[in-house]
């Protein structure tokens, strides 16, 4: 039988296999039940298995993966937060499965990551080691300039985004008053790369009256 990455079951062999998933043998972990044959299996690999097979996995009945649903009776479920699992950081025994995110909240033994991780600092250890990482990583010190700029970008970007709208139905408007005009030249000029483009080969062009134009490769590199 295996077991989680920060834990494992005590008295394995009590458990009923009831509680055990047909794929991976463990205690069962977010179960899904097939609607229409009742055989249960953990979110996690009815969704991997699925991806390969369109079949119920112990009765071979066709199933897709729609057809499956959290079981949720009570007693059941109790049952299966009341195994017993062992720390595998500190150690400490007797611990109900259900109550295991608690303990992994301050168990100082579990590892985990730094929390610059999300501007890519990969260091991770014992919750124990890491004010004494913290105090040396070069990325929590910029930590803050970095989130501030992250947000000034994505504000940027979505003030971008409301002036392309506003100039396309602008030029929209600007292409349907010259339409006589684009059909007599064809081709234009582009007022922020000078090249010479065609009408049919820039569709995404904007055109603002009188003559100012842009072509569809600099909306695509200003506007991306």
């Amino acid at each position: 039988m295996a077991s989680n990455d920060n834990y494992e079951y005590m008295d394995e062999n009590s458990i009923h296999e009831d509680l055990l998933c047909p794929l991976c043998t463990d205690p069962l972990d977010e179960p899904l039940c097939a609607n229409q044959c009742g055989h249960t299996f953990c979110r996690k690999c009815i969704t991997n298995t699925f991806q390969t097979m369109s079949n119920c996995p112990t009765c071979r009945q066709s199933l897709t993966f729609e057809d499956f649903h959290p079981v949720n009776i009570r007693p059941f479920l109790n049952q299966l937060n009341q195994l017993l699992v062992k720390c595998k950081g500190c150690l400490e025994t007797n611990i109900q499965r259900g109550n295991f995110k608690d303990h992994t909240a301050k168990c100082l033994k579990i590892n985990v990551s730094c929390p610059a991780a999300e501007i890519k600092c990969d260091w991770t250890g014992q919750r124990d080691q890491l004010q004494d990482h913290i105090s040396i990583c070069p990325l929590i010190k910029v930590q803050p300039m970095i989130t501030e700029l992250n947000a000034l970008v994505k504000q940027q970007s979505e003030q971008i985004r409301f002036l392309y709208t506003v100039l396309e139905k602008t030029s929209k408007n600007h292409k349907t008053a010259c339409q006589e005009y684009y059909k007599a030249r064809v081709a234009a000029y582009c007022d922020v790369c000078k090249k010479q483009f065609t009408f049919d080969e820039h569709e995404h062009r904007l055109h603002f009256c009188p003559q100012t134009d842009v072509c569809s490769d600099c909306v695509k590199k200003y506007f991306p």
